[in-house]
């Protein structure tokens, strides 16, 4: 059964303020309309574009309100940062004190590396990668360290994870959420993993601090290509593309690109097509047609503005259209998935009640949301 969602089509105007980073210059900001300027502020929390918004564009005396409220939630995602920045530091200090190999991955990387100046690229968690059979030690130092599973109901173990890629999410008393990974791509798309190990061997210290490794900038290119588009399928938006512009500029506008890597994910058709739109819109101050082709080539498969049915954004918004979001997937194949990423997500045996419990009770919630969900929408319709 499909789940039914709302999504938004950008106009010309939020278009160019959204991808303004990319842009030649600051984007003068035209006036807005009240509705514009609530989606700006939605999409700008949902997503953390405020440094890149502020960074990139230009507002007038017209836009005050607005400005305040951006810079507000900029505020509050610098004050984020600086406690996932501390935490990074104290999490490779005390993972080196124990000869622990380990990688930052990422926006934590990318921000460790200098690639972004202090207030731009902000990031929700940490994505540490360790070697598999370092796995549960880096667990136990994470835990002294005051990080638990999010999930309540997850039990206090490492043991059931060989299907997944990365450990159940974690958190402290600061909030600051991690992802502990022994591999960086899912065994859905690889067996073996193309990425683990390149990250590891080559693994060097951050170019800003002496306690942080991350990975060969060509593997986070590699990386950041292969998350977006076959992970997250862009769900996650256009942040990607800001993050292979800014390491374009930060290496003197040059490529340091391993492409038997890209060629080995699948992905080098994908990269070429978003570092000639980077090139391209690099030297522009709005979309020529040729990139406005080639975002939208980009972004054909995307579903990185969806709203879900608990947004407090008004349907109204801009220009939106109903979607189905469907997976290729039969439902048989869903269920096996769920039953394996139950086992990893609950850390428990597939002989003990509590996955049973856990498994069934998660189809009930799931099909319950699926069937209001359905509900909801056809009596919109009517």
């Amino acid at each position: 059964m499909p789940n039914f969602a709302i999504k938004i089509e950008l106009d010309d105007t939020l278009k160019e303020l959204f991808f303004s980073f990319l842009h030649n210059g600051k984007y003068q900001v035209p006036a807005l309309s009240q509705e514009q300027e609530k989606l700006i502020l939605h999409i700008s929390e949902q997503f953390l574009f405020s440094g890149f918004i502020l960074t990139s564009c230009s507002f007038n005396s017209s836009h005050k309100s607005l400005v305040e409220q951006i810079r507000k939630q900029r505020r509050t995602q610098i004050v984020r940062q600086m406690l996932v920045k501390n935490e990074s530091d104290n999490i490779a200090r005390s993972l080196n004190q124990e000869s622990i190999e380990h990688v930052l991955l990422k926006g934590a990387a990318l921000n460790a590396d200098g690639i972004y100046s202090s207030g731009i690229r902000f990031s929700r968690d940490i994505d540490l990668l360790v070697k598999r059979d370092k796995l549960g030690k880096a667990y136990e130092v994470l835990k002294a360290l005051g990080f638990r599973y999010l999930n309540p109901k997850t039990q206090d173990s490492t043991k059931y994870h060989n299907f997944g890629h990365h450990l159940p999410k974690m958190i402290n008393e600061t909030n600051t959420k991690l992802e502990l990974h022994w591999r960086v791509t899912t065994q859905l798309d690889f067996k073996n993993c193309p990425l683990t190990e390149n990250i590891l061997s080559n693994r060097r210290l951050s170019n800003t601090n002496s306690q942080i490794f991350c990975p060969k900038i060509e593997t986070t290119i590699a990386h950041l290509v292969h998350h977006s588009f076959t992970h997250h399928r862009m769900a996650l938006g256009p942040i990607f593309l800001f993050d292979l512009a800014a390491i374009f500029v930060f290496f003197g506008k040059k490529w340091p690109v391993d492409y038997d890597l890209l060629k080995n994910l699948g992905i080098e058709k994908k990269f070429e097509l978003c570092k000639k739109f980077i090139e391209r819109v690099s030297d522009e101050s709005s979309f020529s047609f040729e990139s406005e082709l080639m975002s939208n080539q980009i972004f054909k498969n995307s579903q990185w503005l969806r709203l879900s049915d608990a947004s407090k954004t008004s349907s109204k918004l801009a220009k939106t259209t109903r979607i189905e979001i469907l997976d290729n997937r039969n439902v048989l194949s869903r269920l096996f998935l769920k039953f394996r990423s139950t086992r990893i997500l609950y850390q428990v045996s597939y002989y003990s009640p509590k996955f049973w419990f856990f498994f069934v009770s998660d189809i009930v919630r799931f099909l319950n949301k699926v069937i209001r969900t359905y509900f909801n929408r056809l009596s919109e319709f009517r």
